[in-house]
């Protein structure tokens, strides 16, 4: 507006200058959340499937299905119930977290004050105990049930990711 009161499409108002900044902040802060997710590909033993399905439920009914080496894009913060969310077929769709994982293949050193604990599953019983400053190798990624990511290591063994470090 100008002073007499009408509109001046040539000029920016204090308050439409101050909407037009908070809109890109809020922007800028939601973009990053996109590339919070991950390719995880699934595995089953070969001639089963895993049922993709409309809600977080084993329950729920199937939207349809998904063999090994077949991937999604999910965001683990968004793991629901045990389930992971992401679009399937233009659909909003769920699949159990047993059934996907990250390939890795790389060494990692166990960094702890302590001993770490080894399970035979993510979150599991206990399979063990790895003594700080050991190598492992991870074979793929897995997250449990509440999100939290494990690595597999070699032997089928699991240790929490919060323990370990790239090796140099």
């Amino acid at each position: 507006m100008n002073h007499k009161g009408k509109y001046d499409a040539g000029k920016w108002s204090p308050r439409a200058a101050l909407m037009l900044l908070l809109a890109a902040v809020c922007v800028s802060c939601v973009l990053p959340a996109a590339a919070l997710g991950e390719t995880l590909t699934c595995i089953v033993p070969d001639g089963q499937y895993v049922n993709v399905r409309n809600r977080a439920s084993a329950s729920a009914s199937a939207l349809g299905s998904m063999h090994t080496g077949e991937t999604i894009d999910a965001d683990p913060a968004q793991i629901v119930n045990g389930f992971f969310s992401f679009t399937f077929r233009e659909r909003a769709a769920y699949v159990s977290v047993r059934y996907f994982e990250i390939p890795e293949e790389t060494h990692y050193i166990v960094e702890a004050n302590g001993r770490v604990r080894l399970r035979k599953s993510p979150g599991g019983e206990a399979d063990g105990f790895i003594k700080p400053g050991a190598q492992v190798y991870v074979a793929a990624w897995r997250y449990g049930a509440d999100g939290k990511k494990w690595a597999r290591c070699t032997g089928g063994q699991y240790i929490a990711a919060q323990y370990l470090r790239p090796a140099q």
